[in-house]
C-alpha cells in the first residue's frame, strides 16, 4: 500500500493553519454571540433559540454523513478534498453575516427567519468543513508529524478567535447599546471577508499527496449506510468521539456565558472583550507546550493534564469569580491554559483512528471519520444550546433586566459546575485510551505490508 508523505511541507502546514482560522471567525462567533444575538437583540426566548440549535442539530445529522461520504468518493485533478474548499469559500464566507441579519421581510417572523439562516450556515460550514478537516490525515500517515499539523491548525484557530473576539466588541463598543444589530453584522461582514480570502488561499497553497485510488464497488446509498457499522468498529474513534462530544455539551457552556456574565454579574461588560481574548491568547501561547509535551510523553499525558488544570479554573471560577475582577480573571487564565490542550490533542488523535479503522475493515474512511466528528462537534454545541437556553428560561433570565440573585447564581453554576463535571468525565475518557505513536506506527507498519 502507497503511503503518504512522513514529512508535510512548511507551505501546506501554514496554509493548513490559515484554513483553520477561517472555520474559527465563524465557529467562534457563532459559539460566543449567536445567542446572545438571538436574545437579547432580536428579542428571542432563550427557550426558542435553544430550539433553533436542535433543530439544526438535527439538519447536520442528515448533511453532514451525506458530505462526508460525497467527499470519499471524490476523485477530481486536483485532489479530493480540495475542489470543496475552494468553491465553497463564497457561499460560506456569505452565510456568516447573514446569520447575523434581522428579517428583511417584515412579515417573516424573527424566529423563522434565524432557523432559516442558521441552516444555511450550517449547510455551507459542512459543505467545506468535511473536506477540510480530512486532509489532515490524507497529508501525512506518521502519528507525531500530525500533532505538529494540530499545532499549526490550533495556532490558525486560536488567531481566528482572537481576531473574532477582539472585532465583536469593539464594533459593540463604537456602535453603541443602541446600535447592537448594525455592530453585529458589520463584524460578521468583515469576518465573513477574512473567511473568503483565508479559504481561497488554503485551496490554492495544500496539495494532496497520490494515494491508490479507491474503487467504488458499491453505490453511494451502500456507502452512506457504512458510516454507523465503520463507527461502531473503531473503539478509539469512540472514545475520541466521546470526549469531543462532552468537551462541546459542558466546556463550550463557559464561553457562552461570559458576555452574560460580565454584563449582569460583574456589572462589567467593558471587560467582556478580554474576557473572551484571554482564553484564545493561552491558546496561541501553549499550543508549543503541548505538542512538544505529546511527542515527548503521549498524546493521552498531555490530555490528562490540561483537564486537571482545566478542572481546577472551573471550581476556582464558581467559588471566586463573583467577588473580584482578579478572581475571575485567574480563573480564566487556568481554564485557558488547561482547555488549550484538548483541540490540540483532539485533532491530533483523530486521523490516528483512519489507520485502525482501515486495517480493521480495509477501506479507507478519511472523510467519514471527519465528518463524524464535525457532526459531533455541531450536535453537541446545539445540544448545548438548547440547555442552555433552558437552564436560562429555569433560573429565571430575563434579557436587557437586573437579574434575581437567583439567576445569576444560577449563571454562575451553569458557566462553571456544567464544565468542571465535564472535565472529569474527559479525564477518565483520557484514560482509556491506547492509541499511542508505537501501536499507531505499528498499525501504519502493518497496512503498508498489506
Amino acid at each position: 500500500m502507497a503511503s503518504a508523505a512522513l514529512k508535510v511541507p512548511l507551505v501546506s502546514k501554514f496554509g493548513f493553519g490559515v484554513g483553520d482560522l477561517a472555520f474559527n471567525l465563524i465557529w467562534q462567533g457563532t459559539a460566543l454571540f449567536l445567542m446572545y444575538f438571538y436574545t437579547d437583540v432580536l428579542g428571542i426566548s432563550a427557550g426558542v433559540a435553544g430550539l433553533i440549535y436542535l433543530v439544526s442539530m438535527i439538519w447536520d445529522a442528515v448533511t453532514d454523513p451525506v458530505m462526508a461520504t460525497l467527499a470519499d468518493r471524490t476523485e477530481t485533478r486536483i485532489g479530493k478534498y480540495r475542489p470543496y474548499i475552494l468553491f465553497g469559500a463564497l457561499p460560506l464566507a456569505l452565510s456568516y453575516p447573514l446569520a447575523f441579519s434581522s428579517s428583511p421581510i417584515t412579515t417573516i417572523p424573527v424566529e423563522a427567519w434565524a432557523l432559516l439562516t442558521h441552516l444555511i450556515l450550517r449547510t455551507a460550514y459542512t459543505v467545506v468543513g468535511v473536506p477540510f478537516s480530512s486532509l489532515q490525515a490524507r497529508l501525512t500517515d506518521d502519528a507525531q508529524e500530525r500533532t505538529v499539523l494540530a499545532g499549526f491548525r490550533m495556532v490558525g484557530a486560536a488567531s481566528g478567535g482572537l481576531t473574532v473576539v477582539f472585532l465583536t466588541p469593539v464594533l459593540l463598543g463604537v456602535f453603541g447599546p443602541e446600535q447592537e444589530s448594525l455592530a453585529f453584522i458589520s463584524a460578521a461582514s468583515i469576518a465573513g471577508g477574512i473567511v473568503l480570502i483565508a479559504l481561497l488561499y488554503c485551496g490554492l497553497v495544500m496539495r494532496e499527496p497520490e494515494r491508490p485510488r479507491q474503487v467504488q464497488t458499491g453505490s453511494f446509498m451502500d456507502d452512506l449506510k457504512s458510516v454507523i457499522p465503520m463507527f461502531i468498529a473503531n473503539p478509539p474513534l469512540i472514545r475520541v468521539f466521546a470526549i469531543i462530544v462532552t468537551s462541546s455539551v459542558c466546556l463550550a457552556m463557559f464561553g457562552k456565558n461570559t458576555i452574560y456574565f460580565f454584563k449582569y454579574e460583574l456589572e462589567r461588560p467593558d471587560l467582556t472583550l478580554w474576557a473572551l481574548v484571554t482564553p484564545a491568547a493561552m491558546l496561541l501561547l501553549c499550543v508549543p507546550f503541548w505538542v512538544w509535551l505529546a511527542g515527548r510523553r503521549s498524546k493521552r499525558d498531555a490530555l490528562l493534564l490540561g483537564g486537571s488544570i482545566g478542572l481546577i479554573g472551573y471550581l476556582v471560577f464558581f467559588c471566586f469569580a463573583h467577588i473580584s475582577v482578579a478572581f475571575a480573571f485567574a480563573a480564566i487564565v487556568l481554564i485557558g491554559i488547561g482547555g488549550s490542550a484538548l483541540p490540540v490533542m483532539f485533532w491530533s488523535m483523530l486521523p490516528d483512528t483512519v489507520e485502525y479503522g482501515e486495517l480493521k475493515s480495509g477501506r479507507r474512511s478519511e472523510a467519514k471519520i471527519f465528518g463524524f466528528a464535525t457532526f459531533a462537534q455541531k450536535a453537541a454545541i446545539g445540544l448545548n444550546a438548547l440547555i442552555l437556553g433552558l437552564l436560562l428560561d429555569g433560573v429565571g433570565f430575563t434579557p436587557n433586566v437586573d437579574q434575581t440573585e437567583f439567576a445569576l447564581l444560577g449563571i454562575r453554576s451553569v458557566m462553571a459546575l456544567v464544565p468542571a463535571a465535564g472535565a472529569c468525565l474527559i479525564l477518565v475518557l483520557a484514560l482509556g485510551y491506547r492509541l499511542d505513536r508505537l501501536e499507531h506506527a505499528r498499525l501504519v507498519e502493518e497496512l503498508r505490508r498489506s
